[in-house]
């Protein structure tokens, strides 16, 4: 038997070597291929957002976003969510960047952060060196106001308003037009309060402003009434309360108190309507009424009484009689008065008083009566709130025109026109504070003047003012001299003594040197009242009766009474100014106050009202 010798092993990694030459020696070539990366994706498609909203009970709720956030080239779709500024996270979030879920729910915090932007982080658990983030700016919703509290101010006097509303939010600030405001007192997302100095009369807007604000303010419009008007006047107006509604809260009202034989006739001129009178004590005849705003309150003065009476203007009643300390009487423009005219400084609780021993004033809180500056009387004066000085017309053999009273030097002096000079029956003045102008009509040659008295020097006893004057129209018969003056539009309303009355447009600012013209000037005859009976302004030898204000639509009205006073006048002064020219007019400024074209339809500027004592 043959035996063939054993068979010697190769060991395996030679042979592995052994292999891969003969592969590579036939041209195969293989790569190692790494599995793709882990990577985050996180997607916003709202990258502005409102912090908050009210739910259906008012109630302030976060607002959420979903952002949607994935792991690629992973089964492991786990991601850790964290909140952050400038590189600095929190995961989950905090109260004050707002708070993200494992699920990417974002809740924005209920206060907007300073900067207003926040980043949200996501990490991947697969890997937690790969990340995404989403920028985020947040916005405050838009404040927005539905009461302030007054909401009726008086020019010259401190309140703390009281604003109520929505979505107010920390650090929101407040403007209000014609007021100093201080600082803003954060009570809740729902009210706010802050001091203010009334410096305007008017119609002022109040608006809210937060912090990043999602829109723009909104305005709210507050009524302010005039510490003083801008002359004397028979008729006071004032927004008080004038009735209750079904819950029996106060409903107010712009109120005209007008003087009757034995009454005050009280107007609602809101809804065009005599509401009621304020009945006068036995024997007292009302001349002329003031408004005192600051108090709600109205004095009342009767030429033939030395005492004033003070009425409630919330419930049309007198409530106090303060006795003035004169006796005699002066003879004005033919009529006899113990006390002449009054107005109120409502910012300084005291009456303006003309009286047969001259002028003085009365605190209207303890009665106490300054003594009277000896200077002759007048139907009608304007006075001068900021500077506390009186301005009194006066005409008589003596000569004609305007006493200036500083109540703060107790000192007299004589306007004296420059580039111009008094007519001879100076007899109504007008002020306009801001202005600084003093408007004089003349009841014998029915020109105005306007005198300049923020360019006024002093020299010896006389106050040396530039002036000019304007005429209305000689075509009405009737000598032009009333005049009365809206604060806002700086519109002058105007009245002869016939049939006619007027608007002007005066100087909106302080003017330097000698006043310009005003411009437009638009005069018209008034028609035929609804009894049939042609209109006659108050005549000479009765108390001036024009009156102005600003309504709750921030509109400018004149008011004026007709002779026999049964009939008041309202008159929109905006559409009077704008009313078509007559066919045929006896000058160009003529126009008709029942044509005014107003978005293609006619209308009247006109409204009377009946009056029945």
């Amino acid at each position: 038997m043959r035996l063939f010798p054993a068979t010697k092993r190769r060991p395996a990694l030679a042979i592995g070597v052994l292999l891969a030459v003969a592969f590579a020696a036939g041209g195969c070539n293989t790569y190692y291929i790494p599995p793709p990366p882990v990577a985050v994706v996180l997607s916003n498609f709202t990258p502005t957002l409102v912090i908050s909203s009210l739910d259906s009970s008012g109630a302030v709720v976060p607002s959420s976003l979903q952002l949607n956030g994935a792991v690629n080239n992973s089964s492991n779709q786990t991601l850790f969510y964290s909140v952050g500024q400038d590189g600095n996270y929190v995961q989950g979030g905090n109260n004050v960047w707002g708070y993200v879920t494992n699920s990417g729910v974002y809740t924005a915090p209920l206060q907007v952060p300073t900067p207003n932007t926040v980043t949200i982080l996501a990490r991947a658990q697969a890997d937690p060196t790969q990340t995404a983030s989403t920028t985020i700016t947040l916005l405050n919703p838009t404040a927005t106001t539905s009461a302030v509290t007054p909401a009726v101010l008086t020019q010259g006097l401190n309140y703390t308003l009281d604003i109520a509303g929505a979505y107010f939010a920390q650090g929101a600030t407040v403007s209000l037009s014609g007021a100093t405001l201080g600082p803003v007192q954060y009570v809740s997302p729902s009210e706010l309060k802050v001091t203010a100095r009334i410096q305007s009369a008017g119609l002022l807007g109040l608006s809210v402003s937060n912090p990043y604000p999602f829109g723009p303010t909104n305005n709210f419009a507050i009524r302010s009434q005039p510490a003083s008007p801008a002359t004397s006047s028979a008729v006071a107006v004032e927004v008080a309360q004038a009735g209750s509604d079904s819950s029996g809260n106060p409903v107010f009202a712009t109120k005209a108190y007008v003087p009757q034989v034995d009454s005050l006739a009280v107007v609602n001129l809101d809804t065009n309507k005599q509401i009621g009178s304020v009945v006068m004590p036995s024997g007292y005849v009302p001349s002329e009424v003031a408004a005192h705003p600051a108090k709600n309150e109205l004095v009342v003065a009767s030429a033939g009484s030395n005492v004033l009476q003070v009425v409630d203007a919330n419930r049309d009643q007198v409530v106090q009689s303060l006795p003035v300390p004169v006796t005699g009487t002066a003879t004005v423009d033919g009529a006899s008065c113990t006390i002449c005219a009054v107005m109120v400084d409502s910012s300084r609780d005291e009456a303006i008083l003309d009286t047969a021993a001259g002028f003085l004033t009365l605190n209207l809180d303890t009665g106490a009566a300054s003594a009277p500056y000896a200077v002759p009387a007048a139907a009608n004066f304007a006075y001068d709130p900021n500077t506390q000085r009186i301005y009194a017309p006066y005409h008589n053999s003596n000569g004609s025109g305007v006493n200036v009273i500083d109540l703060v030097t107790g000192t007299v002096s004589t306007a004296e026109p420059q580039s111009a000079i008094f007519g001879t029956g100076t007899d109504t003045a007008t002020f306009d504070p801001q202005a600084g102008v003093l408007t004089v009509g003349d009841a014998d040659t029915g020109t105005y003047l306007d005198l300049n008295f923020n360019n006024a020097l002093s020299s010896t006893g006389n106050l040396l003012t530039p002036a000019a004057p304007f005429t209305i129209s000689t075509a009405c018969a009737g000598t032009w001299k009333g005049m009365d003056l809206d604060f806002t539009s700086h519109t002058g309303w105007l009245a002869n003594l016939g049939g006619c009355v007027a608007v002007a447009a005066m100087p909106p600012a302080a003017p330097s040197g000698t006043p310009g013209s005003p411009s437009p000037i638009r005069w018209a005859r008034m028609p035929l009242g609804p009894d049939g009976l042609p209109w006659q302004n108050t005549p000479l030898g009765q108390p001036q009766t024009l009156a102005v204000f600003t309504g709750s639509d921030g509109r400018a009205y004149g008011l004026a009474v007709r002779a026999d006073r049964t009939l008041l006048l309202k008159m929109d002064l905006r559409l009077l100014q704008n009313a078509n020219p007559i066919t045929g007019a006896l000058d160009a400024n003529q126009v008709d106050p029942t044509d005014v074209t107003v978005n293609g339809l006619t209308v009247s500027a006109i409204t009377y009202i009946a009056l029945h004592g």
